[in-house]
């Protein structure tokens, strides 16, 4: 579960009940003398997911009962780590338009455009944005289901930050009931929306496959192209296409929220890049299938300090033609630890640049550093002994073209920040 999500902890039925009069029917005690709600009911579902938008975001909703209503925030807050200053695009919003409501309520610059190929969906989604006084913030578009999926960036002047979707999963009603055989919804989970909702032909994978279709002509059109999967079998597949067509640069999060699991997949043609934090999971499944790591630890075990290290690394960094350290901030998350951004205007650390096989001289026309990237000097607690301090760089890629020029680089300022310390005794 995403770290920001308020919902880690089950919440108070029964106090949810009392504030939100419409959830009552539906709160009982369970056998552990606990207060909860069915969740194999629809309805259940839908007053509890009403309750928290309300009185958590201040969102009133108007949910038909034959409609889906994705409970999810965590796909939200995910966004809200990999993108700032938003104008999102919601690919099938839905009766509710959660997506855009509920990020709308949370960030108070975001707007977004919302799409669905449903009339009721539409209506009710116009309904729910004029409710809650978003009207400017929120559009509300109907698409043809036989047009571009994203038929918004074809058409509009403007460029977009992302776009969300949350897919039909599956590729017939027989698709629905083997899943439901092998428990991919999880023993407490419900499905109730409608076949438009749930069914497209080829599944959530072959969706998902025009929407990256369309991406290669839009390109950088968007920042980031997104949408959540509801079965981890497709991601190995999307990931193929990626490699196929060249795109590196891509990201794969899972979301766990109670016993339901979902995986969100995006992909961009620009060259900012996200921190393994962000687009890379543990789950041993995946691990075939997860992008390259831009984030690389450099650990220094003998070093005596972190502010050691970091003295190191900054008369390395000044030692470097075409280096320049942009910013640098104490760590928000390490007590002892600090930060530098830094850009190179061109590759002269290699050994080809060193032999002048490559050129040092940055054109005119070039606007772009090549290369720009966060160093982090951390001392944390480890496995080593008490004499020693643990002490690591973590150069994190934020912005380049070429992968080989930033493993390059970070491997570079390791070796010469071993040998400074090594020169001035400064490792135990």
């Amino acid at each position: 579960m995403h770290p920001r999500n308020p919902y880690n902890k089950p919440p108070d039925f029964a106090e949810l009940a009392r504030r939100y009069p419409p959830l009552r029917p539906h709160v009982f005690i369970n056998h552990t003398g606990s207060s909860t709600i069915d969740f194999k009911s629809p309805p259940a579902q839908k007053r509890l997911t009403e309750a928290l938008l309300q009185l958590d975001y201040g969102l009133s909703l108007t949910l038909p009962d034959d409609r889906l209503c994705p409970p999810i925030l965590n796909y939200v807050l995910w966004l809200q780590d990999i993108v700032k200053f938003t104008c999102g695009l919601d690919i099938g919003t839905g009766a509710s338009a959660i997506y855009p409501l509920l990020a709308c309520g949370i960030e108070h610059t975001w707007n977004f455009v919302a799409t669905d190929i449903d009339e009721q969906c539409v209506q009710f989604a116009k309904q729910n944005v004029s409710q809650n006084s978003m009207d400017s913030r929120i559009v509300v578009e109907r698409v043809q289901a036989d047009g571009p999926i994203l038929q918004p960036l074809h058409t509009s002047l403007m460029d977009f930050d992302f776009t969300m979707c949350n897919p039909p999963f599956y590729s017939s009603a027989e698709d629905i009931s083997r899943s439901a055989e092998f428990k991919e919804f999880g023993p407490n989970a419900v499905c109730s929306g409608a076949e438009v909702e749930m069914i497209t032909p080829g599944g959530e994978t072959y969706f998902v496959a025009r929407i990256f279709s369309e991406s290669l002509q839009l390109r950088t059109k968007c920042r980031w192209y997104t949408s959540m999967l509801g079965k981890m079998s497709s991601i190995p597949g999307l990931v193929s296409l990626f490699r196929e067509h060249s795109v590196d640069n891509y990201a794969i999060t899972e979301f766990i929220q109670g016993q339901t699991r979902r995986w969100a997949i995006g992909w961009s043609f620009q060259d900012a890049r996200l921190p393994d934090i962000f687009a890379r999971v543990s789950n041993p499944a995946l691990q075939n299938v997860m992008p390259s790591r831009n984030t690389l630890h450099h650990a220094f075990p003998g070093a005596r300090s972190a502010d050691i290290l970091t003295s190191a690394l900054r008369n390395v960094l000044a030692l470097i033609n075409g280096v320049t350290v942009a910013s640098s901030a104490p760590s928000v998350i390490y007590d002892h630890s600090s930060t530098m951004l830094m850009h190179a205007r061109s590759n002269t650390w290699s050994r080809a640049a060193r032999r002048g096989k490559l050129p040092e001289t940055v054109h005119p026309d070039q606007e772009l550093p090549v290369l720009r990237c966060s160093v982090e000097c951390r001392e944390r607690s480890s496995s080593y002994t008490s004499s020693d301090v643990a002490c690591e760089l973590l150069f994190t890629w934020v912005e380049g073209k070429d992968r080989l020029i930033f493993e390059s680089f970070a491997s570079h300022v390791s070796r010469k920040v071993t040998s400074t310390l090594q020169e001035f005794g400064d490792i135990i």
